[in-house]
């Protein structure tokens, strides 16, 4: 019996999502955007992210493009939104006003 168990659990097992993580970075007064933007890329590149990408693509069908894409696009939106959010919060803190 343990073992029929052990048979069925093993697939639900292996279909859950890779452990992911959530990037946070304290932004520091005067801090330089583009080091917080190479050290997210980093990061990124040290947990294989980008590996994992570029082995997706070689195998997609017109479909998966497509979904793909349509992520990216989202992901760049996102990327803008926050840009300009660091933007502001930057110009404020040279202005010497509080957040």
């Amino acid at each position: 019996m343990l073992q029929t168990f052990l048979r069925r659990a093993a697939p639900v097992a292996a279909k859950q999502p890779a452990h992911t993580r959530s990037l946070w970075y304290q932004v520091g007064f005067n801090q330089d955007p583009e080091k917080i933007v190479k050290t997210i890329n980093r990061t990124m590149q040290d947990d294989g992210v980008m590996t994992q990408l570029d082995q997706r693509f070689a195998h997609e069908k017109k479909w998966q493009r497509r979904i793909r894409k349509n992520a990216e696009s989202e992901i760049r939106d996102l990327n803008k939104r926050m840009a300009s959010i660091v933007n502001y919060c930057l110009k404020k803190q040279k202005r010497g006003g509080h957040l």
